[in-house]
């Protein structure tokens, strides 16, 4: 098609009254559901666990090392939980999850690439709702049937982000791509946000025993959601009923070339695939950011608790602005990212450079900062975290998260599946080591900030230096994958959609 015809098309079609919009709201919908079910346990332990009693049983021996102003106005102390677990059992509880989520993503992101995200997607939630109504029953029993729960929780869960990837490849043209993907995206962060500030206020409430609500909440959601997905998803624009066919041909103009049917037969690329640099720069710096990601999203509740010394109820609160202001940072930088690249102001491969850097290495500078703080100093701390966290939305609306989309559209799922898997050992890991280095000695939570920070910069520097964006040669697609109508097409269109 050439360009004048192509910039006809498009103007022809409305983007906010449109059924890939619809589609990305629900998406949307989705990832609040998912991170709301993932995080619900960092806030939900800190009303869960008797602190008195670990303290009384010499489970806490580092009260009398924290400043005692800090002790005077940390009323969480004075919480009586129902369970006496100790930081060790509570970091385990905070990895099982992972445990699970990281055996999932390769085998997903090769189901959905294959035979659709609809069914996927739904069962996963549905799945992990289904689950999450029983957690309070599996606490009050042992925490080791609590973490099974954790663990199958993260298996059904691991299956979301390949399905989200898998979902905005057919959906997303790759000029809406980063406004589109952004804001599903952003879908997590306001779940993190209404789970953690309504979480504190719960833990408060008499009625149901509290904090067992969070569970339930989040659990009915997921039971709503799925039915909803699956009236108004499908897993191509051909097989939308609802969908004109301006906006149909559209979009599959815009995605067709990269994508895979559901009849096509090829086998994936692996040797070139795991030999890519691209590829690996990738895993690399999903890894390493998410260390951050997670570091804060497990532990930023008994940061505040154990550290800056809020109540329970500016916890979450206040544990919750974070994502409220990464929410909006992922959708502006995702707006930012596409009109840089539809301006031609920089390359696809150096956007996504830019706010890689954006969202990584200026929070690795406020985390060293948080390192040097104290509840003396404890809304300036809020104000660093908050930040941090939001700047690392950067990578979500134009960063690195759209890179498997950018270098191998027809196996983004598989690609990312990949890197999720590798980004999930951090989920595993961090929530130990936190818990090991602050059990005897808050005060170590500075060496975390050190560790953060570091990790940060590593995954960053060989991002920029091995990272691209171009599509890669063993993932560009035949011309004849798909046929829209004759009326549409140009028989000598040879351009290429990145």
């Amino acid at each position: 098609m050439n360009t004048r015809a192509e910039e006809k098309l498009k103007l022809s079609v409305p983007f906010w009254c449109s059924v890939r919009v619809i589609i990305t709201f629900v998406g949307f919908l989705g990832m609040m559901v998912h991170f709301s079910q993932k995080t619900n346990i960092s806030i939900a332990l800190v009303c869960m666990v008797n602190h008195s009693a670990i303290e009384q049983h010499g489970m806490k021996t580092s009260s009398t090392k924290l400043n005692q102003q800090c002790l005077a106005s940390n009323k969480t102390i004075s919480i009586h939980g129902s369970y006496n677990w100790s930081k060790n059992t509570q970091g385990i509880l905070l990895s099982a999850y992972f445990g699970g989520y990281i055996l999932t993503q390769i085998p997903a992101g090769y189901i959905a690439g294959r035979y659709g995200a609809r069914i996927l997607f739904s069962g996963a939630i549905f799945t992990s709702s289904l689950i999450t109504v029983f957690m309070p029953a599996a606490a009050g029993t042992h925490w080791f049937l609590f973490s099974v729960f954790q663990i199958f929780v993260g298996l059904a869960h691991g299956t979301i982000w390949p399905c989200m990837v898998v979902t905005m490849a057919h959906w997303a043209p790759a000029n809406e791509r980063g406004k589109l993907m952004g804001f599903m995206n952003a879908g997590a962060q306001i779940g993190n946000f209404l789970v953690l500030s309504t979480g504190g206020l719960m833990c408060s409430w008499n009625f149901a025993g509290g904090w067992p609500l969070i569970f339930y909440s989040v659990g009915t959601a997921g039971f709503l959601w799925a039915i909803l997905w699956l009236i108004v998803y499908h897993d191509s624009p051909r097989e939308h009923r609802y969908i004109n066919e301006i906006e149909k041909n559209f979009i599959l103009e815009h995605t067709r070339k990269n994508i895979r049917s559901k009849d096509d037969n090829s086998h994936t690329p692996w040797h070139a695939l795991l030999t890519s640099s691209a590829c690996w720069a990738l895993f690399v710096i999903h890894t390493c950011s998410n260390w951050g990601t997670y570091t804060f999203l497990t532990s930023i509740p008994k940061y505040m608790d154990e550290v800056l010394g809020f109540d329970i109820k500016s916890n979450g609160i206040l544990s919750a602005l974070p994502y409220g202001s990464q929410w909006l940072v992922i959708n502006l930088s995702g707006v930012l990212a596409d009109l840089i690249i539809r301006r031609k102001i920089l390359t696809v491969t150096q956007t996504r450079k830019l706010f890689t850097v954006l969202g990584n290495f200026i929070p690795a500078l406020l985390v060293l900062s948080l390192a040097f703080m104290t509840c003396r100093l404890k809304y300036v701390a809020v104000l660093l975290l908050t930040i941090g966290v939001a700047l690392s939305g950067c990578c979500f609306g134009g960063g690195y998260i759209l890179v498997a989309n950018d270098i191998a559209p027809a196996y983004a799922g598989i690609v990312f599946g990949i890197s999720n898997t590798f980004a999930t050992i951090p989920g595993i890991v961090s929530p130990y080591i936190v818990g090991t280095l602050t059990e005897k000695d808050p005060n170590n939570w500075r060496i975390v900030f050190f560790i953060c920070a570091g990790i940060y910069t590593i995954g960053v520097s060989i991002f920029l230096w091995f990272g691209s964006s171009e599509l890669q040669s063993w993932a560009v697609r035949n011309r004849d994958n798909s046929i829209l109508p004759d009326n549409l097409l140009s028989k000598s269109d040879n351009d290429t959609t990145v």
